[in-house]
């Protein structure tokens, strides 16, 4: 794939099309791309006068942070004295010029700009798919919330997650794309995964279809996935579990409207129809959600999902109003 450099600079200075947009991002994604802008950042650099990168510059450039940041990193080096000094003397002296360099192209890529968010919800009994800026596809469940910035940063790619979604992360080896989950992260470079972290689980499930993840919990505990791997945690307890996914298609069933449950406690069932398909259960008798079933079903309305869970079932379904069930034992 060729890209234009007029397209580059339109996307740069945002005023391409979002076609143009995408093809770009697409772009920047392939190892092609991640060379040509790591040449366009150096020629930038080499070809910056103080003069021109000032023009370019809206706010006061933070040289003093800049400096310490620098200082840090020299005294961290393993180098001799001398070569350290020499290095140091060097450096100082166009530092001003470099700052503004660097803050003018970080200006233009978005890093030291103000960060700005989009959040997309999903309600209950609709489901979402959302193509973000660098190229990744995200398909979210009902009752999902998703919260990304409008413009990632080149070296990190964060978003939010509440609920559940099927990832299809564009690969940026500069880049790592992660997945906030509050308390837990999922971090990766390009791959295809889901994630299931509802607030009113306690639990976060990633199961790894293509490429590797890591998750990572509060207290830097991580747990590395391999393809046709899930891993299950438990927020409150840190109890964490691997094991290998014995039908993979069974775990993104979702994303095709099915719903497959092997021995789930009906409380669990409840809970996945009530965000499918935006419905009400009241259940008296509390002994009833430890009861377990097996079922699988592509059927399209919620009526006729309860009708094939009360043939495998010893229970009922009684239509209240409002969209509303109670649940109740059947008669012997």
């Amino acid at each position: 794939m060729k890209i234009n450099i007029e397209i580059i600079e339109k996307v740069l200075d945002e005023k391409a099309t979002p076609k143009e947009a995408k093809m770009v991002a697409e772009w920047f994604s392939k190892e092609e791309g991640q060379e040509f802008l790591s040449r366009y950042i150096a020629d930038e650099l080499e070809g910056m006068t103080e003069e021109k990168a000032l023009s370019w510059v809206d706010h006061s450039i933070p040289e003093r942070r800049m400096k310490e940041r620098f200082l840090n990193q020299v005294k961290r080096s393993k180098k001799e004295m001398l070569r350290r000094k020499l290095l140091l003397v060097a450096v100082l002296i166009p530092f001003l010029f470099l700052g503004v360099s660097v803050t003018f192209l970080a200006g233009r890529a978005g890093i030291f700009s103000e960060t700005k968010y989009a959040e997309i919800s999903v309600p209950f009994g609709e489901r979402m798919k959302v193509m973000l800026q660098d190229g990744t596809v995200v398909l979210l469940n009902s009752g999902t919330k998703l919260r990304y910035p409008q413009r990632f940063s080149l070296f990190n790619r964060t978003v939010e997650l509440w609920g559940e979604g099927y990832f299809e992360v564009a690969k940026m080896k500069t880049a790592p794309f992660i997945i906030d989950l509050k308390g837990v992260s999922v971090e990766v470079t390009g791959t295809k995964f889901n994630v299931k972290s509802y607030a009113d689980d306690g639990k976060v499930w990633v199961a790894l279809e293509e490429g590797g993840v890591r998750l990572r919990d509060s207290k830097r505990l991580e747990y590395s996935l391999v393809p046709g791997e899930q891993v299950e945690y438990e927020r409150v307890s840190g109890k964490c579990k691997v094991e290998r996914v014995k039908n993979f298609e069974n775990v993104v069933a979702w994303k095709d409207n099915s719903l497959n449950f092997y021995l789930t406690p009906l409380s669990n069932i409840l809970k996945v129809l009530e965000r499918q398909y935006d419905v009400r259960f009241v259940v008296r008798d509390s002994l009833l959600l430890d009861s377990r079933f097996t079922l699988s079903t592509a059927k399209v309305n919620v009526t006729d999902v309860l009708d094939d869970l009360e043939t495998v079932s010893h229970i009922v379904f009684n239509k209240m109003e409002d969209d509303t069930y109670e649940v109740i034992p059947k008669e012997k």
